[in-house]
């Protein structure tokens, strides 16, 4: 569980929504109150329905409804490498962003700041992938809880790492984190698709090995 766990977190830490989410954050007035604002949004989100996934929801199902970790992890790996071939194959086009919405994220309000936190912290199919995952692992709930929270701490590096570097060294923080996201950028659909493809990879051969 853990290898397979990890694998997702770092995919998903890596998305470049996030680590542009986070560039925004330090160009907003008091970066290091709205990066923490942001952070604790997106956490807050992230356990919230972590928890209510895995203690609530999860002990109502049937035990017919049950999927082995094994088969959970291959089918996770079969989706991740389709979808990885749908983002190499097809070309995304560019979207601009409202005028209304570019006034808001460059405002200094923190709630904007957290708001946007508890946003990308919506349950995605990458996280319920992660939950299934945690779900499925014969473990007790004391490690389902450290597997949410371990989760959501590497997925959450990028914005957690630049929140602590900043406190050293703001100016070199905020001119990394810019070049990250400008590589990132410039990989495209198919950077984005390769990454996703290594992640289906990994998962099915764990997955197999497990089988």
């Amino acid at each position: 569980m853990w290898i397979t766990l990890l694998v997702m977190a770092v995919a998903v830490s890596l998305e470049p929504f996030r680590i542009g989410m986070s560039v925004l954050m330090l160009n907003r007035p008091r970066p290091l109150l709205q990066l923490t604002a942001f952070l604790c949004g997106g956490f807050l989100m992230g356990l919230t329905v972590g928890m209510v996934a895995l203690f609530l929801l999860e002990s109502r199902l049937p035990e017919s409804a049950h999927f082995t970790l094994p088969r959970v992890q291959v089918g996770i790996g079969v989706l991740a490498l389709l979808a990885a071939a749908v983002l190499a194959l097809t070309k995304g086009r560019p979207r601009t962003r409202p005028v209304w919405l570019t006034r808001l994220l460059e405002g200094q309000s923190l709630w904007v700041a957290s708001a946007a936190g508890l946003g990308i912290a919506l349950p995605s199919v990458d996280y319920l992938a992660a939950l299934a995952v945690i779900g499925t692992a014969d473990v007790n709930s004391t490690t389902r809880l450290a597997a949410l929270l371990t989760f959501n701490v590497v997925a959450f590096a990028l914005v957690e790492i630049p929140l602590l570097a900043y406190l050293v060294a703001p100016e070199r923080t905020h001119a990394r984190l810019i070049a990250l996201n400008d590589w990132m950028q410039a990989q495209g659909r198919r950077g984005v698709a390769v990454m996703v493809a290594v992640v289906g990879v990994v998962l099915l051969a764990v997955g197999l090995a497990g089988w």
